[in-house]
């Protein structure tokens, strides 16, 4: 395996982990949302609540399912993809997370230290295709 069929193979690992952060991350769910908060019980149970507009209304509306946070109109997630793109490379950075927690990228990482952790495939922009065709 050369060189460059191993930073290939880093790039394509890469994006496949963000991707799976990103389906995770930013779905419509209870806990992907920033307002939903998670209070537990004197009897050390939880549940989540809305926490949008709480301190206005003091009105409580409970959000555990899929389906609150699909029809909830306040539902906003906790981070953006820049945020989470951004912890991914960090974690990456970390020896010690890369190495438990990204065991394929870091078996690939060790053949080819110096790769750079934002090097991530880009989409091509239509420009860019055009150009490529246009130039040959």
């Amino acid at each position: 395996m050369d060189i460059k069929e191993i930073k290939n193979k880093l790039k394509q690992l890469k994006y496949q982990h963000l991707k799976k952060i990103y389906s995770k991350n930013l779905s419509v769910l209870p806990e992907n949302c920033k307002y939903n908060k998670e209070i537990r019980l004197p009897n050390r149970s939880r549940i989540n609540i809305c926490g949008f507009n709480f301190e206005d209304t003091y009105d409580v509306d409970l959000c555990y399912k899929k389906e609150h946070a699909k029809d909830c109109n306040a539902f906003c997630t906790k981070n953006s993809k820049d945020e989470l793109c951004l912890q991914f490379i960090e974690e990456l950075e970390d020896d010690q997370i890369r190495s438990t927690k990204y065991k394929d990228i870091n078996m690939l990482y060790w053949l080819y230290p110096d790769l750079k952790f934002e090097d991530f495939p880009e989409k091509k922009k239509w420009y860019h295709k055009v150009w490529r065709f246009l130039k040959g």
